[in-house]
């Protein structure tokens, strides 16, 4: 009986820890995208700033730098569009990740409550 409860403590410690590593890693892919999507967003607004710039010293005119302007306004928020929609697709993705990982967890744990229990009625 004390060698059956000591095997299923190692198995839930090993089951925790295992769950721990998959939404550590889990954890790090979601950070790795998100970061990776606000750099490459942070490396377009600044050059879109630098157009911006350039094409106020090199407009042959009001006409010629509105239209510039409005081009280029409008390239930045499609590009923030974009974003957001990759950030809800993302968030929808790593939201079913983290839900199977809480099944998965739950599954687990009901098998291992089942053990004990079958466990406590034999003794």
């Amino acid at each position: 009986m004390q060698k059956q409860i000591i095997e299923m403590f190692e198995q839930s410690t090993a089951t925790a820890m295992e769950s721990a590593r998959k939404i550590g890693e889990l954890n790090q892919r979601t950070f790795d995208k998100l970061f990776q999507q606000q750099a490459d967003l942070a490396a377009f607004f600044m050059d879109a700033s630098a157009r911006g710039m350039e094409l106020m010293t090199k407009a042959k005119g009001y006409q010629d730098l509105m239209a510039g302007q409005t081009a280029l306004l409008r390239e930045c928020g499609e590009r923030g569009i974009t974003a957001v929609r990759t950030s809800i697709d993302f968030a929808n993705e790593s939201s079913t990740e983290y839900g199977n990982l809480v099944q998965e967890s739950i599954k687990v744990a009901q098998e291992q409550a089942a053990k004990a229990s079958s466990l406590q009625a034999a003794a």
